[in-house]
């Protein structure tokens, strides 16, 4: 198989930009202009290209946060004082801030305890040993200084010391500061020693306990006996790390309850990611104050839609129903569409404390039959929500559209509604698949016009990843009886079309509004460019499975990867090339700087229609608000480095909530394999390493590793070539996409761990 030339990772693009931003600087005398804007940056760095600004956008983020870079009030740049800009001092910077200052780095632990440093900047990583690890914890922040770094004593041209590099060659550092805590919160079972208690963290390679100390206050909700919590689940809130001390201390916050209930371990899931429990008393007290009802004085200024056929899709089991359809003809072949969205930001006023708690958390975080909301539910639930025969506060994206689903005109506002109809998902389906019952016509033209700008959309280059996403049905103790993957059909796709189009003209409003100079800045909601190192290793996998994938241009690359999805699909391989593509695509994330969403094949995208239940959401409304004066919006628009920086934590609470949902998942597949050690289970290999190979099962879609020290019956070596586990004596060989029975060899539900023995057959053995 011929391999793909080597291609640069977008951090490795990221690092070299910083590199060349930071040699211009230098070079540069600004001590006339005090500083240089971003885009007379680009100019003179001669990037006009969208994904290398990007790349340049990122690369200044970077030597921001590294008080490398100053962004001044006006948000023009410099460096800081700090930094000589003299050519002949650079290079003894340079060594100053990796070898004096130090490299920083964030902590990884594996769980046998080992300590890694990987650097923030670059895909460098080091060893940390137990004496040079500094007290710091998993996830924390910190410098370091390679132990290469300081010459030997025994003359120069002396080769590393063991002390100083590993036995597989990998260097060693030693961490000298901890710049920041990854944690403020723990959670962990409670452990008594002696008069001293312990909470025993959930924290993958921490090796020790956090000293337990009480309450300085009376703790809300559950309560227990300080006497007695030996063995129960709780929340330490930390103080510090004394000097003296060999243990972190933490604060008693919250009792969660005994392991292994459901509520206990989802409440702890959602602590362990970062996430708030419990609003506050006087963010509770301003969400109760909100009537259901509506006054005269709401509806000033909104146009009234509450006349117009509207409906509501949402799955079975939802409560807060954040946007609505409205349709109705206008003749000719044309249709009025309503998009409504609840006006959140009618009833969350900017600098309340009710939304300092809404920007804390950023999104609300769905876990397994349970949802840490953004917004309390006298919000969420009940005054936002678009519950049926009830008149509602919304704002709206209304389109005139003719049968081909084209756009002739948009209008976006502040409305007022009342939706008639509340489906689920199968209700809504069942009308589109028999052509019957109510509301068939107008859910049949709603379909019928989605599925037109569906086309449109892969047309332009939009990329049609389907990910599995799985549920659970739960006994009365909260233990998963069963699990299915959910299904996306046409009422779901319908939704998420009129959605799509509703983001994008918002988006485009609002752009419109910055070029004009009516607004500092806007959110948009944007798709990088894959990384062109991973989608070079797709390529490979793809081709060594028959199938051909061209990445050399970036104009061929959607279609190549939706040719390869529809190619596979049904296959064995189908899953496992699709999640390969995923994985080669950038994050979407929320920024000023609209690059445009790669995926969706928007050149202007943003989110507008879940601000129940996202944060961004929330502030493109208020951006909204501004623009047509409407009651309650900010009395001056947010800057661009306001909104620059709400965009990027926004962005990591996505990441976070997303990593819990995934654990809840994870826990509730694990709870169901428990008990059943002695099963044979069938699955397939979905991915290969140097550590041995992943199974899913066909059971729960629950992966594990089947460990290559297990694999005694071959001695098998792992070729990256190949991307497979190849036996030496036998000729045997493990491959993505191979099926295989394994039996259970350890489950840990604490951490969440799974590996399996391989099962060999009588035919095999």
């Amino acid at each position: 198989m011929s391999k793909s030339p080597k291609r640069l990772s977008l951090r490795q693009q990221i690092h070299q930009e910083s590199d060349r931003i930071l040699r211009w600087f230098r070079g540069c005398d600004l001590s006339d202009t005090g500083g240089v804007s971003d885009r007379d940056l680009a100019v003179a760095l001669g990037i006009s290209d969208p994904f290398d600004l990007n790349v340049m956008g990122q690369a200044l983020d970077k030597l921001v946060a590294q008080k490398i870079l100053t962004r001044r009030q006006d948000l023009s740049l410099r460096l800081t004082n700090k930094v000589t800009s003299g050519a002949g001092h650079a290079r003894g910077q340079d060594q100053a801030t990796r070898h004096g200052e130090g490299i920083l780095a964030r902590m990884e632990f594996t769980h046998g305890g080992l300590a890694f440093a990987r650097a923030v900047d670059s895909d460098a990583d080091w060893m940390v040993s137990s004496e040079h690890v500094r007290r710091a914890l998993p996830g924390d922040l910190v410098r370091i200084v390679p132990l290469s770094a300081f010459p030997s004593s025994k003359g120069k041209g002396r080769r590393p010391s063991s002390s100083r590099s590993t036995s597989q060659g990998r260097d060693r550092a030693a961490v000298v500061e901890v710049v920041e805590r990854y944690r403020t919160h723990f959670v962990g079972t409670v452990r008594r020693k002696g008069q001293r208690y312990f909470l025993e963290p959930d924290l993958k390679g921490f090796q020790g306990g956090l000293e337990l100390l009480p309450p300085a206050q009376p703790l809300a909700g559950l309560t227990r006996a300080w006497d007695q919590s030996e063995g129960l689940k709780a929340v330490g809130a930390w103080l510090d790390w004394p000097e003296s001390s060999p243990w972190p201390r933490v604060e008693l916050a919250e009792w969660l309850g005994s392991p292994g209930e459901h509520s206990t371990e989802m409440a702890a899931i959602g602590v362990e990611f970062g996430f708030s429990l419990h609003f506050g008393a006087e963010a509770l007290r301003q969400a109760s104050q909100p009537s259901q009802s509506l006054a005269p004085n709401d509806l000033q200024g909104r146009k009234d839609f509450r006349g117009i056929p509207t409906m509501t899709i949402d799955p079975q089991d939802a409560k807060d129903f954040d946007d609505a359809l409205s349709i109705r003809p206008l003749g000719q072949g044309r249709w009025e569409v309503g998009v409504h969205i609840a006006d959140v930001s009618y009833y969350v006023r900017p600098g309340t404390e009710l939304d300092r708690e809404a920007a804390s958390r950023a999104t609300s975080v769905y876990m397994v039959h349970q949802v840490l909301p953004m917004l309390p539910e006298n919000l969420s639930n009940l005054v936002c929500s678009l519950r049926p025969n009830e008149d509602k506060l919304c704002y709206s994206a209304v389109f005139e559209v003719d049968e081909e689903a084209r756009i002739h005109s948009t209008w976006i506002g502040r409305t007022c509604i009342r939706s008639l109809r509340r489906f689920s998902y199968e209700d809504a389906q069942t009308v589109l698949d028999t052509g019957q019952g109510d509301w068939a016509e107008e859910l049949q033209v709603l379909n019928r016009m989605a599925i037109g700008m569906r086309q449109r959309r892969f047309e332009a280059g939009s990329i049609g990843f389907e990910t599995e996403e799985i549920r659970f049905h739960l006994d009365p103790q909260g233990f998963p009886t069963e699990v299915w993957v959910k299904e996306r059909k046409p009422a779901h796709m319908l939704i998420e079309d009129w959605m799509l189009m509703a983001n994008r003209a918002v988006a485009e409003h609002l752009t419109k509004a910055v070029s004009e100079r009516r607004l500092p800045a806007s959110v948009y909601r944007v798709h990088d460019f894959p990384d062109p190192e991973r989608l070079g290793k797709l390529a490979d996998f793809a081709e060594f499975m028959g199938y051909t994938l061209s990445v050399s241009s970036r104009s061929q690359i959607a279609a190549s990867l939706n040719r390869l999805i529809e190619e596979s699909e049904g296959k064995p391989e189908s899953e496992i090339l699709q999640q390969m593509a995923i994985r080669s695509m950038a994050k979407a994330i929320y920024t000023t700087r609209n690059i445009g969403h790669y995926g969706l094949a928007f050149s202007h995208y943003t989110h507008f229609t879940s601000p129940i239940r996202r944060y961004p959401d929330l502030l493109v409304h208020r951006l909204l608000a501004h623009l047509d004066g409407s009651m309650n919006g900010p009395t001056q628009a947010y800057t661009e480095l306001e909104l620059e920086r709400l965009c990027k934590y926004d962005s990591e609470k996505e990441r976070a909530a997303a990593m819990a949902e995934r654990a809840a998942t994870r826990f509730k597949q694990l709870q169901m394999l428990q008990g059943k050690e002695d099963q044979i289970w069938e699955g397939m290999i979905t991915s290969i390493g140097e550590q041995g190979v992943w199974v899913t099962l066909d059971y729960n879609r629950c992966d594990g590793l089947l460990p290559l020290s297990s694999l005694d019956h071959d001695r098998f070596y792992y070729d990256a070539e190949e991307m497979a586990l190849v036996g030496s004596s036998r000729n045997s060989r493990l491959a993505p996409g191979q099926r295989l029975q394994v039996r259970i060899a350890r489950l840990d539900l604490r951490f969440r761990r799974l590996e399996f023995r391989y099962h060999l057959s009588a035919e095999q053995r």
